[in-house]
């Protein structure tokens, strides 16, 4: 096997057993045990590597002089001014520099489970389902999840299991358990961006509750739309919650969405296929790199999706606003 001297900057590398994306050990990763198939994967300190894996978690990354991959799981757009490949949730099929990975694959351990097989029985699944719907959030950083959550709390009361909004007493300990009582699971992405799609989406498909979805307006090529809930697609929150009522509200109507396949033709994305990530590395490095002028922007999480800096600072304290008013009982 060829060597391939790697390093790694700007994840966050601590241990959170919680969240699959929220830590990361350089030594071994998806990407060291992917390329492990193809080179002698050595993980080695920044000024020794020939290739630097970096994320949108600080900025190590720019003192590096060779060749650079950027990675994200966050709402951040690749920058090719900053790197030489990517490697994000972005559709962009005709740039060889790009390859895209959803961060939700990371949290399907075994994408056959959404798979629905011939003769589900959607009925039974209906049966098992004890209750209306239910949130878990702990981020209180988007200001539509917050007002759709209040909303359809009013109409309806929504079981709260995470750190925001919460009104169970305190957070849940194990999210799938606890969504597969319920009819509906919220959705909503941290923002809205076009192929932004995160493990909030499949999880209520692996608990076999109906996503009320809302975020990525391209959902539609990864996931099949007549399975869930999509509420950018209503005229407006009142709307979609007008429908949620009526599905909930009407056995055929919710066995309409439970009867389809996630996924469009009941067929997994390309993406889940681990040989398809390592042919995109094997394109990266086959390339001949020459080093050129780096630029680099200030640029913060979800720049595109909140516009200005000052935009972002005001949306970020109206929402931590919103949890200090529900806590006191005034929203």
């Amino acid at each position: 096997m060829p060597p391939l001297r790697i390093a790694f900057s700007d994840f966050i590398f601590s241990r959170n057993d919680r969240d699959r994306m929220a830590s990361f050990n350089p030594q071994d990763n998806v990407f060291t045990r992917l390329l492990a198939q193809h080179w002698d994967v050595r993980v080695v300190p920044m000024a020794e590597a020939e290739v630097l894996v970096y994320s949108t978690f600080g900025e190590a990354h720019r003192s590096f002089r060779g060749r650079k991959v950027f990675y994200t799981s966050e709402n951040v757009l690749p920058d090719f001014d900053a790197c030489d490949h990517a490697i994000t949730f972005c559709h962009l099929p005709d740039d060889p520099r790009h390859f895209r990975l959803p961060q939700y694959v990371f949290y399907v351990d075994d994408v056959q489970r959404l798979v629905k097989p011939p003769g589900f029985d959607a009925g039974a699944a209906l049966r098992a389902k004890t209750k209306f719907a239910n949130f878990v959030v702990s981020n209180p950083r988007c200001p539509e999840r917050n007002r759709f959550f209040r909303q359809l709390h009013r109409r309806r009361p929504v079981d709260s299991g995470g750190r925001h909004f919460n009104n169970l007493g305190r957070p849940i300990a194990d999210k799938l358990a606890f969504i597969r009582d319920y009819k509906f699971t919220l959705a909503f992405e941290n923002s809205a961006s076009a192929g932004y799609t995160t493990e909030k989406l499949v999880e209520p498909m692996l608990a076999g509750s109906i996503p009320i979805y809302w975020g990525n307006p391209e959902v539609a090529r990864d996931f099949n739309p007549r399975s869930f809930i999509d509420v950018a697609r209503f005229p407006s929150f009142a709307a979609a919650i007008d429908h949620i009522l009526a599905v909930d509200a009407d056995d055929v109507l919710y066995l309409q969405y439970l009867r389809e396949p996630w996924f469009n033709t009941n067929t997994p994305p390309s993406w889940f296929n681990p040989q398809e990530h390592l042919q995109a590395w094997q394109r990266f490095l086959s390339t001949p790199w020459v080093e050129r002028p780096r630029v680099y922007r200030d640029r913060g999480l979800r720049d595109h999706a909140r516009g200005t800096g000052l935009g972002r600072h005001l949306s970020s304290l109206g929402t931590k606003l919103d949890g200090l008013l529900w806590k006191a009982g005034w929203r």
